[in-house]
């Protein structure tokens, strides 16, 4: 019983001393853990981002606008057929110059000459009519006269037999014949006398026809002249419709022209410089330039549109060239720079000092401070860099413009500006 009992007491004995020697191992390690020097923690300082600036100085700047436009002209004529007939000969080609009144197509003319003829016989058909008219009107008032003096001898004829039927010596036979010739002689007197009232009506009558047929003479006559089609203006064929040989109606379209004394360029202005643009003085003239083929075409603002075109921001203006020597296609689109009128209190900042539209950031108090801001055009500076005219009422002289675009940008962040005085003598005793 004894043996049993100290063989169970050693195999516990032999179970405890592995979990003893882990116990002291984790009390050991536990204890060198918590007796371990700790390193002093390094305080976490905020990045401090270098940025370049400027000074604000509000001045008068004169701001230029780039505009894309295309040339245009507004007298682009579309001339087409006054007649049917076929196209006899085409005395241009499409691109070529033109002069005032020179030959460019003509039609065959030979319809129209018929028609010119049966014109003219109808004007001298009616000139005849009025000219009997007048003859028959002339012998009527002379056959008016006779015919009075033939009433008055049947009417001394009348009386006459009534004499002698009184003193018995003649019928009545007689008188009644007298009487007869009496009266037929009346009826002619009245009928003479009612063509003679009627004259001046039968008269405007065959004038107003010969008034009609002069007007179906003349535009006879003027279909005619419009056979041979001659330019309107000095200018250039745009395109050609026909060719020798083709027939064409009244309507169809002949040939395109437009004037190069009246070319102009058309460009959307943007809302934001078109105040500015009204409210130019009377006497002042907007120039413009724009580069062609390697050339610089001149241009000035001749006006404003009327309306605005639906799905368009901004109001359409029109530039007149004024350069006579380098004329462009119409169609062509090109990029304009115009000189806008000078505005008071603008402030000129290198593009990179712009963000997005109208944001810039102040230096104040080592940090950023955002401000929104009203642009107003481009510009150059005397170096003939690009700058950007802007304007606030918030900006005064003096205040510090960050210059350098940061793309964390935010206002509260942090800053220096490498131009300050200390900071540039610090970086100079450090390169010492």
């Amino acid at each position: 019983m004894s043996s049993t009992t100290s063989s169970s007491s050693s195999i516990w004995i032999r179970r405890l001393i592995p979990l003893i020697i882990f116990a002291f191992a984790c009390g050991v390690f536990y204890f060198l853990k918590s007796t371990k020097p700790q390193a002093p923690s390094k305080k976490i300082e905020e990045k401090v981002w270098s940025v370049k600036t400027i000074s604000a100085e509000p001045s008068i700047h004169q701001p230029s606008l780039v505009l894309y436009g295309k040339v245009e002209s507004p007298r682009m004529t579309h001339i087409t057929a006054a007649v049917t007939a076929f196209v006899e000969a085409v005395d241009t080609d499409e691109g070529k110059n033109i002069t005032l009144d020179e030959a460019l197509i003509q039609l065959d003319s030979s319809d129209a000459q018929l028609l010119v003829a049966q014109r003219q016989a109808d004007v001298d058909s009616f000139k005849a009519q009025i000219d009997a008219e007048k003859v028959r009107y002339q012998t009527d008032q002379k056959s008016l006269a006779i015919e009075q003096k033939l009433q008055q001898l049947s009417l001394k004829a009348v009386t006459r037999y009534q004499n002698l039927i009184k003193r018995k010596v003649s019928s009545q036979d007689q008188l009644d014949s007298a009487r007869s010739a009496y009266h037929q002689q009346t009826l002619a007197v009245t009928q003479r006398e009612q063509a003679i009232a009627d004259h001046p009506n039968r008269l405007a009558q065959l004038e107003s026809q010969l008034k009609r047929a002069t007007s179906l003479l003349d535009a006879a006559t003027l279909d005619l002249e419009r056979t041979t089609i001659k330019a309107p203006f000095i200018g250039r064929v745009a395109r050609l419709h026909v060719a020798p040989g083709d027939r064409v109606r009244a309507g169809d379209p002949l040939l395109d022209l437009y004037s190069t004394n009246r070319l102009e360029v058309r460009a959307q202005i943007p809302n934001r410089v078109l105040a500015n643009l009204r409210n130019r003085e009377i006497n002042s003239v907007i120039q413009a330039t724009a580069q062609l083929d390697g050339q610089t075409l001149q241009l000035k603002l001749d006006r404003v549109a009327a309306e605005v075109d639906g799905g368009r921001a901004g109001v359409d203006a029109l530039f007149k060239i004024t350069d006579k020597q380098n004329v462009p296609e119409p169609g062509r689109s090109l990029a304009i720079a115009v000189a806008l009128p000078a505005v008071e209190q603008t402030i000129a900042l290198p593009p990179m000092a712009l963000y997005g539209l109208n944001r810039i950031y102040l230096l104040k108090d080592g940090r950023m401070q955002g401000l929104d801001v009203e642009r107003i055009g481009d510009s150059s500076d005397q170096q003939g860099k690009a700058v950007v005219l802007i304007r606030s009422p918030q900006l005064v002289s003096g205040d510090q413009i960050i210059t350098t675009q940061l793309p964390n940008a935010i206002s509260g962040l942090k800053v220096k500006d490498v131009n300050a005085p200390e900071v540039v003598a610090a970086t100079g005793a450090k390169d010492e």
